[in-house]
């Protein structure tokens, strides 16, 4: 389709970012990228076309906005954010504000992923788990990649605070984000991502991507919290790599209303490491969500685990395709996955797709896959006792929801998932 192609000359790349001061190196990747976009197809998704979602329609013009005047103190406010909390705040593809504690301040490196470009050891982690060959998407995601975060924790670190990591769109541009989160050797770290976007139109694609490295012995907790509202829809992708002995937590709450293809995958890499993915989802009006996550064992005595829980409201479809891969050597490890649907709408619809693909003897396995309208019983004896059909249907929600909502480490963040929560279902068009 015509619409997904980028009508874009290498001229106009380069003038559209001329201002970033990222490296030649990295000029030549948007060049590279551009050229393979032409001919790389989109993922191939079961029930979902993603070429008819328009996902490049990109006004160039505004993939780089100058914050003129930044309000810090009224940021601040507006988003529940202390002086010394742990914080990096970005709005549209500006970092407008980083807090790093005293105490960590030698523990911890952050910097736009510009400026983190032009360090010589980011060319072994930057670009090091997505490649831009790998699909359209990706090809597009960095040659318009515009804005983003590069972390990385000093080995033998232990950083207990979460750093929160919040985005702020405006709508008026698409984002191309890029995280890339290196975890040095036993060090242990949690991270927040919250991506807030509050403008209702008709606005401009977004599409982010994530890479998260967890060295020998690292432990890290990965949550992210995404509402992008429904006028938008955009890719989302998150890729982790552990080494010997780590850890990966994700833990996902997608609370959009834009249309939204999520790509979760962790290649397992080490002996003895392990990854876990948790992810809770709410469909509401005509919205589209495609989860595809899948964890790949490659090291003797691994671990991976993926649960998905979604509801669903109105005329909704989400998908959850799960793949667990053992390959073969994997000797000893465990892949084990649950995928949950619960509907409050005969109009929803909900598809289900759990994947084993084993290619080794000594290891233990297993899936499962349940969809379901809400318990009409338990939903009466709530009302039986003076609450109403919605309130009912509230509390059953968040009950099914809670196994990874539990997980978020932030009490603040926790709510803000329970407010979105109870404001879909407070406008589902269903009851």
């Amino acid at each position: 389709m015509e619409n997904n192609k980028l009508k874009l000359s290498i001229k106009t790349l380069q003038n559209i970012f001329s201002d970033t001061n990222e490296p030649e190196w990295y000029l030549n990747t948007r060049k590279l990228s551009l050229y393979k976009s032409y001919s790389l197809p989109f993922p191939k998704l079961e029930s979902m076309n993603l070429e008819n979602w328009n996902l490049f329609n990109v006004d160039f013009s505004k993939l780089r906005i100058v914050e003129s005047t930044i309000n810090t103190e009224e940021i601040l406010e507006k988003y529940n954010v202390n002086r010394e909390d742990f914080v990096v705040i970005q709005k549209n593809n500006t970092l407008v504000y980083v807090n790093i504690p005293e105490k960590y301040e030698n523990k911890v490196e952050i910097k736009n992923i510009f400026s983190a470009m032009n360090d010589e050891h980011i060319k072994d982690s930057f670009m090091s788990v997505v490649d831009y060959a790998e699909s359209k998407v990706t090809s597009v995601h960095y040659t318009l990649l515009n804005a983003g975060l590069y972390v990385d924790v000093v080995d033998n670190s232990e950083i207990d605070e979460p750093l929160q990591y919040i985005v702020i769109s405006d709508g008026e541009q698409s984002l191309f984000n890029h995280v890339t989160l290196q975890v040095g050797k036993n060090a242990k770290f949690n991270f927040i991502e919250n991506y807030i976007n509050n403008i209702d139109k008709d606005s401009e694609p977004f599409n982010i991507v994530t890479e998260v490295v967890a060295h020998d012995g690292a432990k890290i907790n990965y949550s992210s919290i995404t509402n992008q509202p429904g006028a938008k829809r955009g890719t989302i992708l998150r890729r982790g790599l552990t080494y010997r002995d780590a850890l990966i937590n994700w833990n996902v709450a997608a609370m959009d209303e834009a249309n939204v293809y999520h790509d979760n995958t962790t290649h397992i890499l080490g002996d003895g490491s392990e990854a876990n993915l948790k992810i809770v989802t709410l469909g509401v009006k005509e919205q589209k969500t495609y989860f595809n996550s899948e964890v790949v064992n490659q090291g003797l005595n691994s671990k991976g685990d993926i649960l998905q829980h979604g509801v669903l409201l109105d005329r909704s479809h989400i998908v959850f395709n799960g793949v667990g891969f053992i390959v073969k050597g994997a000797t000893g490890s465990n892949a084990y996955q649950s995928s949950r649907m619960l509907t409050l709408s005969s109009d929803a619809k909900a598809d289900a797709n759990p994947m084993l693909l084993i290619d080794e003897n000594d290891v233990m396995a297993g899936h499962g896959a349940s969809l379901g309208r809400i318990d009409e019983e338990q939903l009466y004896y709530l009302q039986s006792r003076g609450l109403t059909r919605k309130e009912s249907s509230r509390l059953l929600v968040h009950g099914f929801l809670s196994p990874v909502i539990t997980e978020l480490t932030v009490d603040k963040i926790k709510d803000l998932v329970t407010i979105l929560i109870d404001e879909k279902i407070n406008n589902n068009e269903s009851e």
